[in-house]
C-alpha cells in the first residue's frame, strides 16, 4: 500500500499531463494515467512510473501496451529511459 507521501508523488507526476504528448508533440496539459517502467523484473510496485495520457498507455494503436516497449519506442523515436529523465527534469529535484 502507497504511503501519504508516495500517493503524493504519483499525483504530481500524473498531473503533469502525458510526457509524450508534450515532449515530442507539443501538447500540453493532456490527462494521465501512470505507466510502470519495469527494469530487470522489478516488481510493478517498485518500478519507476510514466505519466502517459491513454491513447499513448494503453488506448491506441501506437500505445505502448498494444505496440509493447521496443515498438513503441521505436515509432516514437525516444526510450522510455529518455522521457523518464524529461519527466524528472520537469518535476524538479525533489523527484
Amino acid at each position: 500500500m502507497a504511503t501519504k507521501h508516495e500517493k503524493k508523488r504519483l499525483n504530481k507526476i500524473a498531473e503533469l499531463g502525458c510526457i509524450l504528448c508534450s515532449e515530442i508533440l507539443g501538447f500540453e496539459g493532456t490527462e494521465a494515467e501512470l505507466h510502470h517502467v519495469r527494469r530487470h523484473g522489478n516488481v510493478r510496485s517498485a518500478s519507476p512510473v510514466l505519466a502517459l495520457c491513454p491513447e499513448h498507455h494503453r488506448n491506441g494503436n501506437d500505445s505502448i501496451h498494444r505496440m509493447g516497449v521496443n515498438g513503441f519506442e521505436k515509432k516514437w523515436g525516444i526510450s522510455c529511459e529518455e522521457l523518464l529523465e524529461r519527466q524528472n527534469k520537469r518535476l524538479g529535484k525533489e523527484f
